[in-house]
């Protein structure tokens, strides 16, 4: 039975065959030996195996947007009244040949052997977050899995696409400042040094502009094996343990807070999604106290998945939501009122779905703001500096042509 999240010590085979009615069916899973493989896809039906020992397996990587795509599709067809297992069934025929097609198909195979659809789900935490597993087990615990599966899709479908308007904000001048920098190092690596023993014929000071440039281009030029080192450094650096990438991620999003422009424009975007979270699973009937757990998944932040994690634990210890935000100190005066005022009235849900989509407003006009501002910005920058550096290399030629 296909496993590709847990860490099983067992080789990796990948397998192709055919089911009980004649279907080509394909997929991954662990065994000891080709053997037990090829038994164990017996008792699952499956005839004419092929079998591939993976020597080097990568991880399965599904991109979100595959995810919510998968489960609005999912949840259509239980709307329809397709049996679950049947809708898995032509889920892994529709979805186009991938990772997602696998991960599927392992939890076909788990809910066809007797397990719920949030157990299986649970074997696959790297694609299946908490938000995603207590939905689920919420829908099927009340009977209503096809309506909490469209209400979980939506859910995904507006972190997404706050996703995607964060980074289509940074990607232009991301894009912009990287191509800039690569201009500036290779004039600083080749040109210069060219300059410079022309410099050395003329036999004068050079300006001190010149001098400049020069001293920094000996030293980008000195450090080069060192930022290689670096690169490699960093490279080994996150092939370390979880605990070593967590300190990493901690540490990145704690310095990105803190800039001028961007910090506040990611933090409008993790709370958005923060309130967006909380209130889908608030709507599922998942209590205050568990449904904070998913939401500190969900944020995809490390400095607010700690604080949603201490807010879980004042709320299990009788402490009112609003109160322990506003003692963490991470969430607008906006959203702790509404939320103040939710816990009052009994209608948290609907006043953080509320306070969701006035985050998201706001957040559509910081980008917008953002990018007027900082394309005339990065223009002015790089022009300064690349026509610094054009001008300090031609001093010297002027100062000679004003000799002669």
């Amino acid at each position: 039975m296909n496993k590709p999240d847990l860490q099983n010590p067992s080789p990796a085979f990948r397998w192709q065959g055919r089911d009980e009615q004649g279907r080509p069916v394909q997929g991954r899973l662990n065994a000891l030996d080709a053997g037990l493989a090829r038994a164990q896809l017996r008792r699952q039906g499956v005839q004419y195996v092929r079998l591939q020992r993976l020597w080097w397996e990568l991880p399965l990587q599904v991109r979100p947007r595959e995810l919510s795509l998968m489960t609005r599709q999912l949840a259509a067809l239980l709307r329809a009244g397709v049996p679950l297992l049947q809708a898995l069934d032509m889920l892994t025929r529709s979805l186009p040949l991938g990772a997602l097609v696998e991960i599927v198909q392992a939890v076909q195979n788990d809910v066809a052997s007797g397990m719920a659809l949030h157990e299986a789900l649970t074997r696959h935490p790297t694609h299946f977050t908490g938000l995603y597993t207590s939905m689920v087990q919420a829908g099927e615990s009340a009977g209503i899995l096809d309506s909490m599966m469209e209400r979980l899709a939506h859910t995904l479908e507006k972190n997404e696409g706050l996703r995607s308007r964060l980074r289509s904000a940074l990607m232009y001048p991301s894009a912009v400042l990287g191509v800039a920098t690569a201009v500036l190092v290779l004039i600083l690596v080749f040109v210069v040094p060219v300059f410079e023993d022309v410099f050395k014929s003329f036999g004068a000071d050079l300006p001190w502009a010149t001098q400049m440039v020069v001293a920094l281009s000996n030293g980008l030029s000195a450090s080069g094996p060192l930022v290689m080192a670096g690169l490699v450094l960093g490279i080994w650096f996150w092939q370390r343990p979880q605990a070593a990438q967590a300190k990493f991620k901690t540490m990145k999003d704690r310095w990105l807070l803190k800039l001028p422009l961007l910090g506040p424009l990611i933090g409008t975007a993790v709370v958005a999604r923060w309130a967006q979270t909380l209130s889908a699973l608030l709507a599922a009937g998942v209590p205050l106290a568990e449904a904070l757990g998913p939401v500190s998944q969900a944020c995809d932040h490390a400095i607010f998945e700690r604080v949603t994690l201490q807010l879980q634990r004042q709320v299990a210890q009788g402490s009112r939501l609003s109160e322990s935000m506003v003692q963490s100190g991470r969430f607008p005066s906006m959203i702790v009122q509404l939320c103040a005022t939710g816990e009052e009235t009994g209608a948290l849900d609907n006043l953080l779905a509320r306070a969701g989509g006035l985050m998201e407003t706001e957040l559509d006009d910081r980008v917008n703001g953002l990018s007027s501002l900082l394309e005339p910005l990065i223009i002015v920058v790089l022009g300064g500096l690349i026509g610094g550096i054009l001008v300090a290399m031609y001093l010297p030629i002027f100062r000679l042509g004003q000799v002669f």
